[in-house]
């Protein structure tokens, strides 16, 4: 073997390395309920103070004003309040995301979710996340969903690179993906520089559990905040501005939902 050939297979065992430390880390999100402190609360996942406030919030297409208060910050009057009650799921956790050490990648992209198990009604619900700025050039955007039995990836995808900073939206329908009952899934975004080299990723990570309905609910984002249905509060209002992009009532109580859960987004 020459020194070329041993030069690729180091280095194809480097990025297979890489890949199995992502998955690593989302296992570790989906077994931390259980066993609290896995998780380190310091990582080279870990998303900074800093990059948790990210600039400016337009969904994918949407050009009207991003502003979602009023002046003064005073709520339009057609905005009701919405208040999220978090269900306790195990032990919160530190949001794993951000910078993987190494990345140079100036974009840092954010799962649109709290910092621990977040629920869903939904087979097949939609997942967020925002990019700070325009896709770096030659930069991919990969998504991956994972299971807890930390098997292969259900989804490993590369998706439509944003060429905005934004908040973008995930249809799990488009994957023929249908999340079951009382299971726990990890999903992830990445923004990957070189595919051969994935040590460079930057990435930010969630996990999503699927719950039973109560009979009678009613299905506003408000109702769906209350009973502690993250993902479908999100959802139920992103469809509204998705709808009617200059309904100011609906950005503002998603930038309130935002909020709530630490989810700051500078300039909205």
């Amino acid at each position: 073997m020459n020194r070329k050939d041993e030069e690729q297979k180091k280095a194809g065992k480097e990025d297979e390395m890489v890949r199995l430390a992502h998955h690593m880390a989302a296992l570790a999100l989906l077994v931390a309920p259980a066993f609290p402190g896995l998780v380190p609360s310091a990582t080279a996942l870990e998303l900074s103070s800093k990059e948790r406030r990210v600039e400016a919030t337009v969904m994918a297409g949407d050009l009207s004003p991003p502003s979602l208060e009023a002046v003064d910050g005073k709520s339009p009057p057609s905005a009701a309040p919405i208040v999220w009650k978090p269900r306790v799921v195990g032990a919160p956790q530190e949001r794993v995301g951000g910078a993987v050490r190494g990345s140079r990648a100036p974009a840092t992209p954010l799962v649109l979710a709290p910092g621990n198990l977040a629920l869903t009604l939904k087979a097949s619900p939609s997942l967020f996340w925002h990019l700070d700025t325009p896709t770096p050039e030659g930069v991919k955007v990969v998504f991956t969903l994972i299971d807890e039995n930390g098997e292969a990836p259900l989804v490993e995808t590369e998706l439509p690179a944003p060429n905005q900073p934004g908040i973008y939206r995930i249809r799990l329908s488009d994957y023929a993906v249908e999340l079951e009952s009382d299971r726990t899934y990890a999903w992830s975004i990445a923004l990957v520089p070189d595919m051969s080299n994935r040590s460079r990723d930057r990435i930010s990570q969630a996990l999503i559990l699927r719950t039973a309905a109560s009979a009678g609910a009613a299905e506003r984002a408000t109702d769906f905040a209350a009973r502690g249905l993250w993902y479908d509060a999100l959802e139920s209002l992103s469809d509204i501005i998705d709808a009617e992009p200059q309904d100011a009532g609906a950005r503002a109580q998603r930038n309130s939902l935002l909020n709530q859960a630490g989810l700051v987004i500078d300039g909205s």
